[in-house]
């Protein structure tokens, strides 16, 4: 990958460094849909296929929550 870090960090444990529980991972459908303009006209991100997928608020990528990052950073960081 020219240009693009990869998105795996080694330093905390896989569980707490998960994009889906990552303060800048959204993946609410009601977001989903207002970020891809279109998209109910051709699906919706309520469906099954949506899965747990969300955008890297940081990053601007689309990836699963299950993905790692070295940007982690905790949903109740104070």
């Amino acid at each position: 990958m020219i240009g693009r870090k990869p998105l795996v960090a080694k330093a905390r444990p896989a569980a707490h460094r998960a994009c889906g529980s990552c303060l800048l991972f959204r993946n609410d459908a009601a977001y989903l849909e207002a970020a891809f303009a279109g998209l109910t006209s051709l699906s919706s991100a309520f469906g099954s296929t949506q899965s747990d997928d969300g955008i890297c608020l940081l990053h601007d990528r689309v990836l699963s929550a299950r993905a790692l990052c070295p940007d982690f950073s905790p949903v109740d960081a104070g």
